[in-house]
């Protein structure tokens, strides 16, 4: 197991890799059993095990590889077969049979010439944990799944194996295919250095199980402590971000773009009724509409945040709403009318969320009553654009695919910055089919602008840019001059 990472005394340039490695310990999520190489997580024709009949690998080669970390586990599965391990279980199983039976407590994972990580470096978050119900009954569950399947393995006691289970769901990544789909989970010791931001300098992205941290923006030299990476999807409000990243790292987010006025302003506004003004109108549409959170205390070190905070209301209470801008007055009819797209939008939105059908209709619909109503940039109108796009694309409703590819793209480049692998993607997509509808100047464009993206977030070595974007490209230029 190795990793490279960069020399903190040179210049940091946007696209640079600043740590590449390999995972401590990794699970292939079980919804893709049977479909991708449970060693190298490759896609395509695979054969199971002769051993287990539970996991799959591509090739004799991966499967020699894969033995080593398998032996225990394969006999393991045949014993308790036909059940099915829980991914969660699995995951955990592997930690302690490395620790108990490998260098897994010895093991450093270096992240610089001279700094490195071990397992017992990682937070386990014991108290935040115990005071988390729904942590606590996951844990309880997957103790008395690891109880039965664990026959030649001593289990932990209770406070050492909650350690574990607390290190492990703090500090797991989850593995992404080149569509940024989720595949498995794995630890990466030395990765596990790195904090969340919601305005990230770094990006994490995956070659198979391999994780390159690259540096999305330029830096005079490389400090660990000032790297950021996001750990949770950002196309939300700031008080959404900062619940989800409360619930499952138990720390309150206080980034500059969960403090910025600017998002707050947009994340719910209304579309001006001027329609020469393009700016946003904050209008009341329920009860306790909170868009961020605010620390009511600090612990006495002054570097962590209770997570007891005062939930702060951004949306104004005075009766009369205007434009900011323009001073355009919204009468309660206007008002009447964002209110009930809000809520409707927000129904199916939570309907749509998981789903794994096309809600084009549904979609369609939510957008038509948005029209004139939400800002471009309202964080609902976007997800719903974002859910449309990928739901035509389901059904090859091209046409319709690239008119709201148009304004999503806007909407990616505000909630996601101007160098993040989705937007980058997005760009290939939105040129592959303007490709596809012998649109050429136009999908150059666009292809371009994702080589411009993926080149940095990815690399021009990494299968996503050099297997499917560059040829890609090469059609476009070719077909277009």
């Amino acid at each position: 197991m190795k990793n490279k990472f960069r020399n903190s005394e040179s210049t940091i340039k946007a696209g640079d890799i600043i740590l590449t490695e390999q995972p401590f310990v990794y699970v292939l999520s079980s919804k893709e059993k049977g479909i991708r190489c449970d060693n190298c997580l490759e896609r395509g024709k695979v054969l199971k095990c002769s051993g287990c009949q539970f996991v799959h690998y591509c090739g004799r080669s991966c499967q020699k590889d894969a033995w080593v970390d398998h032996k225990w586990e394969c006999a393991n599965l045949k014993k308790v077969a036909p059940k099915v391990i829980p991914d969660a279980a699995r995951m955990l199983a592997k930690i302690i049979n490395k620790l108990c039976r490998g260098d897994g407590y010895s093991y450093r994972a270096f992240y610089s010439a001279t700094s490195f990580r071990m397992w017992k470096d990682l937070m386990s978050h014991y108290p935040d944990l115990k005071a988390d119900a729904k942590r606590m009954e996951h844990f309880t569950s997957l103790y008395e799944v690891l109880f039965e399947f664990l026959k030649d393995l001593s289990l932990p006691n209770n406070v050492e194996l909650m350690g574990l289970y607390g290190r492990m769901i703090i500090n797991s990544f989850t593995l992404l295919d080149n569509d940024m789909n989720s595949i498995g989970t794995a630890i990466y010791l030395a990765s596990s250095i790195v904090d969340h931001s919601c305005n990230p300098n770094a990006v994490a992205t995956f070659d198979g199980k391999t994780i390159n941290i690259r540096a999305i923006t330029d830096m005079p030299y490389l400090d660990w402590n000032q790297i950021r990476i996001s750990y949770i999807d950002l196309m939300k409000t700031p008080y959404e971000r900062q619940t989800e990243l409360l619930e499952n790292y138990y720390f309150l987010c206080q980034c500059d773009r969960c403090m910025d006025e600017t998002q707050l302003k947009m994340v719910h506004g209304a579309k001006c009724l001027n329609s020469e003004c393009n700016n946003s109108v904050t209008i009341p549409w329920k009860a306790d509409c909170s868009l961020v959170r605010r620390p009511e205390e600090r612990f006495e070190n002054g570097h962590e945040f209770n997570a007891r905070c005062n939930i702060v209301d951004a949306l104004p209470r005075d009766d009369s709403i205007r434009c900011g801008e323009c001073g355009t007055k919204f009468t309660d009819k206007h008002i009447e009318i964002f209110v009930k797209t809000m809520e409707f939008t927000e129904l199916h939105l939570q309907n749509m969320k998981g789903a794994s059908v096309a809600y084009v209709d549904v979609c369609k619909y939510c957008l038509e009553r948005q029209e004139g109503v939400l800002h471009p940039l309202n964080v609902m109108h976007a997800q719903t654009l974002d859910h449309a796009f990928d739901a035509l694309i389901m059904v090859q409703l091209w046409e319709k695919a690239c008119e709201y590819a148009e304004r999503l793209i806007p909407c990616f480049r505000f909630y996601y910055g101007e160098r993040h692998p989705l937007l980058g993607l997005l760009y290939l997509k939105y040129g592959k089919i303007l490709l596809y509808k012998r649109n050429l100047q136009k999908a150059l464009l666009q292809l371009k602008c994702a080589e411009k993206i993926i080149k940095i977030t990815h690399g021009d070595k990494h299968p996503l840019y050099r297997e499917y974007l560059l040829p890609l490209l090469g059609q476009a230029m070719i077909e277009s001059s």
